[in-house]
């Protein structure tokens, strides 16, 4: 099969037909279940869920507390997620002797902060390749000078500094 880096990146909700109008959040409404049929593991803060939706593998990493953005959830809960993100990296790049495991978190179909974990298998293209390719096309490529990297970096720095 012939991918094509430049092919239409699809939310879930387009690829299933449909744009999410969601009056509910999907993932309350599964981590409020006890007895998922595809969970992987479980911590303190956060699911591990085989979804297979997109490659052969697809597992996501659920926090359970509702959140919308990833910097809004506190150091406990950023450690139990990376815990099963490790977890489930390993088992996926064993199960499928793949080379690695994509992870991604966008969160713009589903504002709960959610990480997906996607098997680069071997025979399959990169995520960069679509990701980085769609972004492009929408954006162009920044050529942002030496200089002003250095000063937007200090800025930023100064602000993670700030109580």
């Amino acid at each position: 099969m012939v991918h094509n880096p430049k092919a239409l990146i699809l939310t879930q909700g387009q690829a299933l037909g449909r744009k999410r109008k969601m009056k509910t959040c999907i993932y309350c409404d599964k981590m409020a279940k006890n007895n998922l049929n595809n969970l992987i593991l479980e911590n303190t803060h956060a699911k591990a869920l085989f979804e297979d939706y997109f490659r052969e593998g697809h597992c996501t990493v659920i926090l359970k507390k509702h959140k919308k953005s990833i910097s809004e959830i506190e150091l406990d809960e950023y450690n139990s997620i990376s815990e099963l993100i490790i977890k489930v990296s390993r088992a996926l790049e064993k199960k499928y002797n793949c080379e690695k495991t994509f992870l991604l978190s966008i969160g713009d179909q589903v504002e709960h902060i959610h990480f997906h974990l996607i098997p680069k298998h071997k025979d399959k293209c990169s995520m960069g390749e679509y990701c980085f390719v769609k972004l492009f096309e929408a954006e162009g490529k920044r050529n942002t000078p030496a200089a002003e990297l250095q000063i937007l970096a200090d800025e930023i720095r100064s602000i993670i500094k700030i109580p």
